[in-house]
C-alpha cells in the first residue's frame, strides 16, 4: 500500500482524526503529532520525507489561537499557517499529491460573499491575516503541480466544539434548556464534513482538472434555518433570539466545479444537523457551559 501523511491528525484534530479513520485500510497512514515532527521546520520536514517515502500528503493542521482575546497571535497566525504550508509544499518533488484545506475566507471576508466560483479567486485581498494566509497558499497551489486546495465555508461536524462552532453551539444552548440565542443572523454555505472523505479518496486516485475546488452544499441556509431546525429538534416551544437586526455579510459559494468532476453526494442540511444534535444530546450531563458564549460576546 501507499504511504500517506495526515497533518493535524492527532488527539485534538478533528477533520484530521476523522480522515485517519476513513482512510486507516486503504494506505500506510502516518499522522506525527506536533511533538513529533514541527511543521514550521523545513530542516525537520525534509528529513522526514526522506525518511519516510511519503506518496500523498493531507494536510489539516492549522494554527488558530485559542484565547478569546486573538489580537496578540494574529502575526503568529499569518506565519505559521504560511511555514506549515510551504514547508510540505516545499517537498513536492518526493510526494505524488498534496491536498489541504482552504477557505472561503480567501475572497475577503471585509464584504459579502455571495455565490463565489473559484474564478471569482483574487478580485479582493482579504483584509485579515488567516484571509491573506489561506489566499497566498491557493496562488501557490494554482500553478503547482501537484497541490490541491479544497476549500470550505462553513462545516457541520459532530466533533467541533461547542465554543468554537455555531451549530454545536446552537445545539448545545438547545439541549441545555438556554436561550437559542444569535448575534447576528448570516447566510452561509455549509458542508458535512464526512461528505468529504469519499471526494478526497477520489482526488488521490485520479487526476484532476483545477487545483481548487469549493466544497459547499447545493443550498446555501440562515444561521435561524439552523437555529429551527435544532429547535424542532428538542420537540419543545423553545424561543429563537437574534441580538442584533439584519444579516450580518453573505459568506456563500458555487459548487459548480465540483459536481461537474467528482461524483458528489451532500447530506441534506437536517440530516447533518441532527447527527450534531444527537452527538452532544448523549453527552449532555458531562458539558460544561460556563464558556459557551464566549466566542460570540
Amino acid at each position: 500500500m501507499k504511504k500517506l501523511l495526515i497533518t493535524g491528525a492527532g488527539p485534538n484534530g478533528i477533520t484530521g482524526r476523522l480522515i485517519k479513520e476513513y482512510f486507516a485500510d486503504k494506505y500506510v497512514l502516518f499522522t506525527p503529532g506536533s511533538r513529533d515532527l514541527d511543521l514550521t521546520n523545513d530542516a525537520s520536514v525534509a528529513s522526514y520525507f526522506t525518511q519516510n517515502k511519503i506518496d500523498y500528503v493531507i494536510h489539516c493542521a492549522t494554527f488558530r489561537p485559542t484565547s478569546v482575546d486573538k489580537s496578540h497571535f494574529v502575526d503568529e497566525e499569518l506565519e505559521s499557517n504560511l511555514r506549515m504550508f510551504y514547508s510540505l509544499a516545499a517537498q513536492s518533488d518526493k510526494f505524488e499529491k498534496m491536498i489541504y484545506f482552504g477557505s472561503g475566507a480567501e475572497f475577503d471576508k471585509s464584504q459579502p460573499i455571495v455565490n463565489v466560483s473559484e474564478d471569482d479567486f483574487g478580485r479582493s485581498i482579504p483584509k485579515n491575516k488567516y484571509g491573506l494566509a489561506k489566499y497566498i497558499m491557493n496562488d501557490f497551489a494554482r500553478t503547482s503541480r501537484n497541490i490541491y486546495n479544497f476549500r470550505l465555508f462553513g462545516t457541520i461536524n459532530k466533533y467541533e466544539r461547542f465554543t468554537k462552532n455555531v451549530i454545536s453551539n446552537l445545539c448545545v444552548k438547545a439541549i441545555k434548556g438556554l436561550p437559542v440565542k444569535l448575534r447576528q443572523d448570516c447566510r452561509f454555505s455549509f458542508v458535512d464534513i464526512s461528505d468529504i472523505l469519499p471526494l478526497l479518496d477520489y482526488a488521490l486516485s485520479n487526476n484532476l482538472n483545477y487545483h481548487d475546488y469549493n466544497i459547499v452544499m447545493d443550498q446555501n441556509y440562515l444561521l435561524s434555518d439552523i437555529a429551527r431546525i435544532i429547535i424542532d429538534l428538542t420537540g419543545k416551544n423553545q424561543e429563537q433570539e437574534i441580538n442584533n437586526p439584519g444579516l450580518n455579510l453573505e459568506y456563500t459559494a458555487s459548487n459548480d466545479r465540483i459536481k461537474s468532476e467528482f461524483s458528489v453526494r451532500f447530506t441534506p442540511i437536517e440530516e447533518a444537523v441532527k447527527q450534531v444534535y444527537d452527538y452532544y444530546y448523549q453527552i449532555k450531563d458531562t458539558i460544561d457551559i460556563s464558556d459557551i458564549d464566549a466566542r460570540w460576546k
